[in-house]
Order: C-alpha cells, then structure tokens, then sequence
C-alpha cells in the first residue's frame, strides 16, 4: 500500500443536505482515507466539493471530510488537489490549514515511471461553447470579487440550486460524453509527452489502453465509488467496497 498512488475525483460532498446518501458516501469516503494512510500520494481531481468558495467561511458539515484529509496528509501521504467546475475557488485554506497541495487546472507529473497528464476535464468535450463562455465569466476576476461581497449563506444556496440543475441535465449524457471523449483520446490528450491521462467530471469509470497509452476516467463517488491506482508502474480502476476491478477494456 505505501508504494500507491491514488487517483479519484468527483464526490461532490455537499454543504448543507446531509440525506442518509450523503452519510454513506461520507462514511465510505473516510474509510478509504483510512485505509491508504501511509501511501505515497492521493491525487484530488475536482469536484470534491459540490461548492468551495476559498476559505471565507468553511460549512461545518465539511468538517469531518477535510480532518480525514488532514489526518490522511499528516500520515504521510502527499494529497494533492485541484479544482473543478464546482470547487474551483480553492484558495489557500486548504493548502495553508489541511496541509493539501493545490494543482494547476492541467498538470502532468512523473509517477512510477509512467507520465500522467491530470486534469478535472469540464472542458474537454466537444462543443459545449456556452458552458465554457460561462465558466470564463464565473472565473472572472470582477465576479469572484462580487460573490465576495454576497453573504455566504445566500452565494452557498444559489451554488446548491445551480449543481442540482445541472446534474439533472448532464446524467442523461453520461455515456455518450464518455464514450466520445474515449474515441478522441488516442489522438488528443497525449500531447504533452505523457503515457497516460487521467480525467474527472464524466460521472462513468472507464479505462482504455491505445498501444503503451491508457485513458482513465475516474468516475464518481456519488454511484460509482470509483478509485484508480498505480502500483509498481501498473494501472487499475477499481471500485471501493466489495466488487473490486469494474472496468479494465483493452479496445
């Protein structure tokens, strides 16, 4: 285990519905941190908190996720973190009070002898021109100073509303934008002299191997319960809890 490095992203940990769904995922989320205490990294690719908006006000019910994190990184195990289309406010709380290391959007480190490229993904399907118009605007620099502005309880309740309504509309695409980014991977995403890639924000594990290359997305903590692992140079996609390997194609 200490020779592991772990990827997952897309919890989606929500600040303020603790429904009996929520409690599971939670529960099962800081078992695994549990468990991998000691590894030698934890990758964090995106949404792993349904909204994070620097560190001006941190909810109470995030809590017990960022003291596992906290007791995972004090184990020793580098946590390493980056934003996605729901948390991409980090700011410094995490890194400065957690003990998490902040990553750029796209990133590619050398693990194991293999070059992973990381990111959270939000912007790679093809098209989807008015989601990227507005995730430039909510970036923004004169926004991100107007949300400051806005009690926190009121900018939290607008963010809740705003990720129901979107996941309501892109669960029904799941598989195709799955799919579609798979088909594109071979050709697209190793660009940056890397073997392997690694993608958040499509809520569907998927592992696929183009010759000494292999695409991963890393599905979700919300149905999937999904994790990817190196060991000894070698890639899994697994599922926590009793299934173990959930997919690992080779086409």
């Amino acid at each position: 285990m200490n020779d592991s490095i772990f990827f997952l992203s897309d919890t989606h940990f929500s600040y303020h519905r603790i429904s009996a769904n929520e409690s599971k995922k939670r529960e099962a989320f800081l078992s695994f941190l549990d468990e991998i205490e000691g590894a030698e990294k934890l990758y964090l690719l995106g949404d792993i908190f349904d909204f994070w908006f620097y560190g001006r006000q941190v909810p109470e019910s995030y809590r017990s996720v960022l003291d596992g994190l906290r007791k995972l990184a004090r184990s020793g195990t580098e946590v390493l973190i980056a934003g996605g289309n729901h948390d991409h406010w980090l700011g410094t709380y995490l890194s400065e009070t957690i003990g998490l290391t902040i990553l750029p959007a796209l990133v590619t480190h050398e693990l194991q002898g293999r070059s992973v490229t990381m990111t959270h993904g939000d912007t790679l399907l093809p098209g989807d021109f008015a989601y990227k118009a507005l995730k430039a605007v909510i970036q923004s620099r004169p926004v991100i100073a107007l949300a400051r502005l806005v009690p926190a309880g009121l900018l939290f309740g607008f963010a809740s509303r705003f990720s129901a309504a979107s996941k309501g509309v892109t669960h029904k695409q799941t598989r195709h934008w799955a799919e579609t980014l798979a088909e594109r991977a071979g050709e697209s995403f190793f660009r940056w002299g890397n073997d392997v890639f690694v993608m958040g924000h499509v809520h569907l594990p998927l592992l696929r191997i183009f010759g000494e290359r292999t695409f991963v997305i890393l599905g979700d903590w919300e149905e999937h319960f999904s994790y990817l692992e190196l060991r000894n140079g070698e890639l899994s996609l697994q599922r926590y809890g009793p299934e173990e390997m959930i997919v690992n194609e080779n086409r």
